[in-house]
């Protein structure tokens, strides 16, 4: 027992028997902060885009892969990676467009280079996803108007909601790129002006994560 009975009253306990006590404590407090918060630390491996002037960040639900952001005059460019399944591989680049704004991709088409300097290039296909939960088919080249309505529900973009008009590209690679590539973005041009963005470098990352239990 933690403590004994002496003369009616309970006597105090040792070192020894607090020690087992607080642990129990520390323990039980840090399984209610989980459960409370239901995340929780887990070390995951995935695929990093990387390049210059590009801000890195987690997906909703870590580990999904890490999203890599670049802005200009409030549009918001992001590039990730999933795999496919069956040794595909898939590269998605999408678009937060805001009301006022303008953007064109000059060229349908991702080019890819693997570790051993293979290249392949992919077709892209996309998706406008706007309010009231509507989406239609766009194409690569299309000039993508953007459109801001603040009241309202925003638009899962994988890494945030957003209130802005969201457009989202996909190439899908018939072969595995390995663990280290780079992707070549097509030209932009906004609001009439070129947006030279860099080569996004893929490489394979091992790092901590709160991830949420629920996801």
């Amino acid at each position: 027992m933690a403590a004994t009975l002496e003369s009616g009253r309970m006597s105090p306990m040792s070192p020894e028997q607090r020690a087992p006590v607080a642990l129990g404590l520390g323990l039980g407090l840090m399984a209610l902060v989980a459960a409370l918060s239901s995340c929780a630390p887990v070390l995951a491996t995935f695929v990093q885009p990387q390049a210059p002037g590009g801000t890195i960040t987690d997906g909703f639900c870590p580990p999904q892969p890490d999203f890599l952001l670049f802005e200009r005059d409030g549009v918001v460019l992001a590039v990730h990676t999933r795999l496919a399944g069956s040794g595909r591989q898939t590269v998605y680049v999408s678009f937060e467009i805001p009301a006022h704004q303008r953007v064109r991709l000059i060229g349908t088409a991702l080019e890819a280079t693997t570790a051993r300097g293979e290249r392949v290039a992919s077709p892209m296909t996309g998706t406008w996803y706007g309010s009231r939960n509507r989406a239609a088919e766009v194409h690569p080249d299309s000039l993508m108007r953007g459109n801001t309505e603040r009241l309202r529900y925003g638009t899962n973009t994988g890494y945030r909601l957003t209130h802005h008009d969201f457009f989202l590209f996909s190439a899908e690679y018939a072969t595995a790129l390995g663990d280290t590539f780079t992707v070549t973005l097509p030209k932009l041009v906004v609001n009439g002006f070129s947006w030279d963005t860099p080569q996004v470098r893929f490489v394979r990352v091992r790092r901590w994560l709160i991830t949420p239990l629920n996801c």
